[in-house]
């Protein structure tokens, strides 16, 4: 992966300096995206210097509520506000991934983990349009040679840092160029879904 420019958004510290240190112990160049930067311009800086090969782009869980008694506004304003992020960027990006000619693209989150919970129906829907939206761009951006995946892992039982950053740093090598659309579960285990 030597020579090779990745974006890195994550809000969770721990998880992000792993990352930025496995993905540079790879030999890629690293760019973290702070919180609250403009998508577009992460992006137009990160690709600047040899263009963007890789984004890695964790989601954010909204905070556990009862869904009957929940306010619409701010329901919908918290699944907004966790998952816009991911979009924008992965919208940014995927004109220099398809240059790249091996674009990778991974995301951070929770699979279908907020189901089996109670109080998490925002989080399921974070999580099922994080799934939908993984699927769909390995559609769409597979015939370009970009690989789309996720990293699942459960809130409620995480690995540590370094488990999550030896699974992207997977994702993101060759060895894992016919690996499109899958999400790869990392923990310890825990209910078995699609």
């Amino acid at each position: 992966m030597a020579g090779r420019n990745a974006l890195v958004r994550c809000d969770a510290a721990a998880v992000s300096e792993a990352l930025v240190a496995r993905l540079t112990a790879d030999g890629l160049r690293v760019t973290v995206v702070p919180p609250g930067a403009d998508p577009d311009g992460a992006v137009a800086d990160a690709a600047r210097d040899g263009g963007l090969d890789v984004l890695v782009c964790a989601v954010a869980r909204p905070p556990e509520a009862a869904f009957p008694r929940a306010d619409p506004a701010r329901w919908y304003a918290g699944v907004t506000v966790c998952l816009t992020p991911a979009f924008r960027l992965a919208r940014a990006a995927a004109p220099a991934l398809r240059r790249s000619g091996a674009g990778r693209l991974v995301f951070l989150g929770g699979g279908w983990t907020a189901v089996d919970r109670p109080r998490t129906t925002a989080a399921g829907a974070v999580e099922g349009a994080l799934v939908a939206l993984t699927k769909t761009l390995a559609r769409d951006l597979g015939p370009d040679a970009v690989t789309v995946n996720e990293v699942v892992t459960d809130p409620a039982a995480p690995p540590s840092p370094a488990v999550v950053a030896a699974a992207v740093s997977y994702l993101c090598g060759e060895a894992a160029g016919s690996v499109v659309g899958q999400l790869l579960t990392v923990g310890r285990g825990g209910p078995l879904r699609p």
